[in-house]
């Protein structure tokens, strides 16, 4: 079963990344086209523009955008081309490079100077070199690259241009779909498919090895700890061999981009996914070693260590999930500029969302305070909504507790904290109970006594630790007896008194012929004899 669902997990994560990155094709073309229609006055307009030519292969287009007038000699501006086919190749394929980022306005950003205009920062063979275009002085109202730029071109180019894969690919594979050449789309496939076969049999390896060295081991953990993270290692080996199998495609830069991404986020879940397991076997650990100290240190002790393992459990899973969740959000730019923005502006809605999660925080901090305190333990008989019952679950919000006819009481962890209730196993399981019984005056309580001494003596649920006889109140018409014993829990004192009251009035009922039992007596005005 668990290995067909890893199989399922990784076949849907494939299924997804192709509906992704297919989207993103279709956005790539899509976009293409509309920077076709811009023109070059302005900074963003002259890139789309050199863009939309390097695809279409206009090399009057590409020579414009790198300066050179419609005048200049025909070899000038072959060589322009080239340039402008191979920067533009950089540019699509540099994921530092984005569209968006660059100035819609005819005069640029002032802060990178006047009629300069700083598009991109790549990375060159030993330093970073900046992307500029400029006014250009021979075109009239036009950007264009810049002459320092121009120079560069060929040091980007052997960086970001033509992989050694690309450049062993038939023609027959060049063919474009959807803005994408046809060796990449098969590239991709090949990559995923071969990413989930060499992820699985790395997993597969590293498993049999760790196996064969655990079973020669006496302790338990680490078995448990193999089992634990096979399904989590194929997902992570599986993000491992694809990362460098995507690098060799030479992807543009924008679907590059998502590719990163799409590795990021599986390699983070893949990583939170092992340190959750690792943290249940730890759990798992503990609670056995509490187990096994239980006879020497008593089962308070083990209920003590089973809560407190629980609750930090969840804790830290807890923990792992949100680092996990942040560290994927941030490896979005949309994400982390609403979450500046948030923060800059955190006055009000910091107010709203406090008051919104007061609840749900208050009852996690009560969990993590009741983990450290221990009012209530796993397994601890209490009272509390006026049922008895036993502690069954404890989570970081709320307690679950089995009531004795097998019902289940859900109880806000802040309940415990906040209102009092009844522990009976606080300190210790053991506890004293009484029988009530009323009796006729003339009743010999040493009877009674003796009665009771003997009972109790022969009834296995007695703790032998406390048996008392007491009158404790003369009423009216009778004598209240209280018959106080002990036991060794909540369980086994119930039953004991239940058992007493039962044979107690059953031997009321039959000493001396029941001449002891309540009785209701008159006596007459002038004081004759007492009637029954």
């Amino acid at each position: 079963m668990q290995r067909d669902s890893s199989w399922a997990g990784l076949r849907g994560w494939s299924r997804v990344a192709l509906v992704v990155l297919g989207v993103a094709f279709a956005a790539r073309g899509a976009r293409a086209e509309r920077f076709d229609e811009e023109d070059s006055s302005t900074p963003r307009g002259a890139v789309a523009r050199l863009l939309a030519a390097a695809e279409q292969k206009d090399k009057e287009t590409l020579a414009s955008a790198l300066n050179v007038p419609r005048s200049a000699s025909a070899a000038k501006r072959t060589a322009a081309a080239d340039l402008g086919q191979k920067l533009a190749r950089v540019l699509s394929q540099s994921a530092r490079f984005d569209l968006d980022d660059v100035s819609d306005d005819p005069k640029g950003k002032p802060d990178d100077g006047a009629d300069v205009e700083r598009i991109a920062t790549l990375r060159g063979r030993e330093r970073d070199v900046p992307v500029l275009l400029e006014r250009s002085k021979v075109i009239p109202n036009t950007w264009v690259v810049s002459a320092g730029t121009q120079t560069r071109i060929p040091e980007l180019y052997e960086r970001y241009g033509p992989s050694k894969l690309e450049v062993h690919v038939p023609p027959q594979l060049r063919a474009e779909l959807l803005g994408l050449p046809s060796w990449q789309w098969l590239g991709i496939v090949t990559a995923i498919v071969g990413a989930l076969v060499l992820g699985r049999l790395i997993a597969f390896l590293l498993n049999h090895a760790a196996e064969r060295v655990a079973k020669r081991t006496r302790m338990l953990w680490d078995d448990e700890l193999v089992s634990a993270l096979r399904s989590p290692l194929r997902l992570f080996f599986s993000v491992f061999v694809y990362a460098p199998l995507a690098h060799a495609l030479a992807l543009p830069g924008n679907v590059r981009l998502i590719s990163i991404r799409a590795v990021s986020l599986l390699g983070i879940a893949a990583l939170a996914w092992i340190a959750t397991r690792v943290v249940g076997v730890i759990g798992n650990v503990m609670e056995r070693r509490a187990t096994e100290h239980e006879q020497s240190q008593g089962a308070r002790s083990q209920r003590a260590a089973r809560t407190q393992v629980r609750v930090l459990r969840r804790v830290l899973n807890l923990v792992l999930g949100g680092c996990a969740v942040a560290l994927m959000l941030m490896q979005f730019e949309v994400v982390r500029s609403v979450g500046v923005s948030l923060l800059a502006s955190a006055g009000l809605a910091g107010v709203v969302l406090g008051l919104a999660a007061q609840r749900t925080l208050g009852s996690i901090f009560a969990g993590i305070q009741l983990s450290i305190t221990q009012p209530i333990r796993i397994g601890d008989d209490v009272i509390i909504e006026g049922e008895f019952g036993t502690i069954e679950e404890i989570t970081l919000t709320y307690v679950v507790v089995r009531i004795w006819d097998e019902r289940r009481l859900i109880v806000p962890m802040s309940r415990f904290l906040e209102h009092p209730f009844q522990n009976w196993t606080k300190v210790s399981s053991r506890l004293h109970g009484t029988v009530l019984l009323q009796a006729d005056f003339t009743l010999p309580v040493g009877a009674l006594r003796a009665e009771v001494d003997r009972l109790v003596e022969s009834n296995p649920l007695w703790d032998r630790r406390t048996k008392a006889v007491q009158v404790t109140d003369a009423r009216e018409r009778t004598l209240e007896v209280r018959i106080l014993v002990s036991a060794e829990d909540g369980g086994k004192l119930f039953d004991l008194r239940a058992q007493l009251r039962e044979k107690l009035a059953a031997w009321l009922a039959s000493f001396e012929d029941g001449r002891h039992l309540p009785r209701l007596r008159t006596a007459s005005p002038a004081g004759g004899a007492d009637a029954d």
